[in-house]
C-alpha cells in the first residue's frame, strides 16, 4: 500500500478540521441582530397644520419665525402615525431648522432633526425641501438612525402643509 501524498494528506486534515457545519439552531444570533440593524426604507406622507410657537419658548433670533406643526402621516414601519414639531425659519435666507417626532399607534418614538429650504412657489404658497435626520426614539426605536428626505408644500393661507418622506432607518 502506498503513502498518501501530502497535498491528499493536508486536503483530508483540513477537511477533518472543518466538522460538521452548524445547523440553523446553532447558528449564532447574529443573523437576527444584523437584521434588526439593516436599512429599511422609511416612505410615506404627511398632513400637518402649524401655527406660531408659544410665548413660553425662548424667542427666536431675529428675523427668524418660529412655528409648532402637529399633523399625521401614513409611513412605512410606523403606520398611522402622529407627527410634532417645532421648526425655526428664516423666510429671508430660506432656511428652516428643527425637531420632529413621530409617534406610532403603539406609542413607540421616533426623534428626528430637521434641515432645510423653502421658497415661494405661488400666491401664499412655498415649496419645502428637507433633510430629516433620525437621532433615536423609544420602544422598537430605541438608538434608531436615519435619514429621510422630506419634500412638501406649504399654504400660509391655511397654515397646512403637505408632505411627502422617502428615506431609510435602522432600529
Amino acid at each position: 500500500m502506498r503513502a498518501p501524498t501530502p497535498s491528499v494528506a493536508l486536503l483530508a486534515a483540513a477537511l477533518a478540521a472543518c466538522g460538521t457545519p452548524p445547523s440553523a439552531s446553532e447558528m449564532p444570533s447574529l443573523d437576527r441582530a444584523a437584521a434588526a440593524a439593516a436599512r429599511r426604507p422609511l416612505v410615506g406622507s404627511c398632513d400637518l397644520s402649524f401655527s406660531p410657537a408659544p410665548p413660553s419658548l425662548p424667542a427666536p433670533p431675529a428675523g427668524v419665525i418660529r412655528q409648532v406643526d402637529v399633523g399625521t402621516c401614513q409611513l412605512s414601519h410606523l403606520g398611522r402615525t402622529a407627527y410634532t414639531g417645532v421648526l425655526e425659519i428664516d423666510f429671508v435666507a430660506g432656511t428652516q431648522t428643527g425637531t420632529r417626532t413621530l409617534t406610532a399607534a403603539n406609542g413607540d418614538q421616533l426623534f428626528m432633526t430637521a434641515v432645510g429650504t423653502s421658497a415661494p412657489s405661488g400666491p401664499g404658497t412655498r415649496s419645502i425641501s428637507a433633510t430629516l435626520t433620525v437621532t433615536g426614539g423609544t420602544g422598537r426605536f430605541a438608538g434608531a438612525r436615519g435619514e429621510v428626505h422630506a419634500t412638501g408644500t406649504a399654504n400660509l393661507i391655511t397654515s397646512t402643509t403637505a408632505s411627502e418622506f422617502e428615506g431609510w432607518i435602522t432600529y
